[in-house]
């Protein structure tokens, strides 16, 4: 989005957003959006929050009118092929990267979300091929290797997943998603000590990254590991507070009741 000098009222419901306060958030940018109806930024930071809400179908409306006012936005594009790709709107969402790759041929990261929209439908050769053409593109892109490395898993390729994993962690040591990725790999693999190992990287990269606690706790309850176990899930509590993962928050506190039920005794 444009460098501009912002609306106070705007500077306060982005800070409301960054700060977790979403409900907040949304009332102000409501209020600036109402005020400011052809500016676009308006209509993409209210659908950010609504978004972040869970009012995923509001977002992608809000994103839309944001877009007829500058339809050429690249980040705004890319958020409602995001949006979309999340609501199931498969083809939609390829149509909106598509859109971004027509405005700029060499974003490689364009060509891997439409892959990865390829991969939920089922076309895996289709993906992998979109991941390794962004890989021609850009060779040292961790998007494109992490989403390749998932892709190989699913085909059983397991060697070829861990080689993309471990190029991404190679090439950038410090991103925590590339030490969780092979993590989690290795965690289903059962090589749980290095699946540890990388795990706890990512964070210590990134003590909010919420999924690496999830699976340090999986990895603790298959070593009758119960306290660190319990530690771990209420980290991942701590830090997981999406609408969009509900269902996992409500299973991993039955996890965490039992597993306290069973240090009792």
């Amino acid at each position: 989005m444009a460098d501009k000098v912002l609306d106070e009222m705007l500077r306060i419901g982005i800070e409301q957003l960054d700060a977790g306060n979403t409900k907040a958030a949304i009332t102000t940018l409501k209020e600036y959006c109402k005020a400011h109806q052809d500016d676009a930024d308006s209509w993409f930071y209210l659908g950010d929050a609504l978004a972040e809400d869970g009012h995923i179908a509001e977002a992608i409306d809000h994103y839309r009118e944001g877009l007829k006012r500058r339809p050429t936005d690249l980040d705004a594009l890319t958020t409602l092929g995001d949006l979309l790709f999340e609501s199931g709107q498969h083809t939609d969402a390829i149509a909106s990267y598509s859109r971004v790759r027509e405005l700029d041929p060499s974003d490689a990261d364009a060509l891997v979300s439409i892959g990865l929209v390829y991969n939920n439908q089922e076309r895996t050769d289709d993906a992998i091929r979109a991941y390794r053409e962004a890989l021609e593109m850009e060779p040292e892109n961790i998007f494109a290797l992490n989403a390749l490395g998932d892709a190989l898993y699913g085909l059983g390729d397991a060697q070829g997943a861990i080689d993309a994993f471990q190029k991404g962690v190679d090439i950038d040591p410090k991103d925590p998603a590339a030490h969780y990725n092979l993590g989690e790999l290795l965690y289903d693999m059962e090589e749980l000590e290095e699946a540890e190992e990388h795990c706890c990287e990512a964070i210590r990269l990134d003590p909010t990254y919420g999924m690496a606690y999830l699976t340090l706790g999986g990895i603790c309850m298959d070593q009758d590991r119960t306290q660190d176990a319990v530690t771990y899930f209420e980290q991942y509590l701590k830090f997981e507070t999406s609408p969009q993962a509900s269902d996992m928050i409500a299973e991993v506190k039955a996890v965490i009741d039992g597993l306290k039920e069973e240090l009792k005794v």
